[in-house]
């Protein structure tokens, strides 16, 4: 029979645990509940897409939600306005011969930038380009490509794609950094899109075949009285596979 000390650690770890799930679940929360509508539906709003970028087509300026709608940090404020997420990442690959090597490539190259897929994000994310919704990667329950645990500050992402255009498969995505938030209630609060993106772009340049080529501007930043990018410049860095 298990003694006192014994019980005592028992009911500690469990204890733990349940407070380690439940912070998780509150930094990770489903984005509503319901049928989801579906990606087939979706109609960007004028001026939401960006039309003719070189070797990668018209491509959509924000990251929408499961419910099809632009993504705003799960409805958390940042600085009392509305916090819109934009897509701040290309990916272009010429040499990936199908779209299963495409992503696969894609994939190695988050790891091997260091952001591979960890838990503790909101999921069900989708990027618009050429005409129609693709679905994020990572594909995992509560998973974000990061470059750090939930718990602790961390650079976070999803990509979007592959699509196939004229200067091969593409991928997009929408990075940020955000801080993790005990009180007043758990959560993840935000820090900045334009270090993050930077970020990702010199691990990628750095430790795989993605190299950064440069930026355009999309104008997609926004300042009103309601509504922001916080420290977003409006650009997407491009970074395109040498070999």
């Amino acid at each position: 029979m298990p003694g006192p000390r014994s019980a005592l650690t028992t009911l500690a770890t469990t204890t733990v645990v349940l407070s380690a799930a439940l912070l998780l679940n509150a930094c990770a929360p489903a984005q509503s509940g319901g049928p989801a509508p579906s990606p087939a539906t979706f109609v960007p709003a004028p001026g939401e897409v960006f039309a003719g970028i070189d070797d990668v087509g018209d491509m959509g300026l924000w990251m929408i939600t499961r419910d099809l709608k632009n993504a705003t940090w799960l409805g958390e404020k940042y600085k009392g306005r509305i916090l819109r997420e934009p897509v701040n990442v290309i990916l272009i690959d010429k040499f990936a011969p199908t779209p299963e090597a495409a992503t696969a490539r894609m994939l190695e190259s988050m790891n091997k930038a260091g952001y591979g897929p960890k838990g503790g994000h909101s999921t069900g994310y989708f990027g618009y380009l050429n005409g129609r919704l693709y679905a994020q990667y990572p594909q995992g329950s509560g998973e974000a490509f990061s470059d750090g645990p939930w718990w602790k500050s961390n650079n976070h992402g999803r990509m979007f794609g592959p699509v196939k255009t004229s200067g091969g498969y593409v991928f997009i995505g929408a990075v940020s950094a955000e801080d993790f938030r005990l009180l007043p209630s758990p959560g993840h609060s935000f820090n900045n899109f334009m270090i993050a993106r930077e970020n990702l772009a010199d691990q990628l340049t750095a430790n795989t075949v993605f190299k950064k080529k440069g930026y355009i501007d999309l104008k997609a930043k926004i300042d009103t009285a309601t509504e922001t990018t916080a420290d977003h410049d409006g650009c997407a860095v491009i970074l395109v596979a040498r070999e």
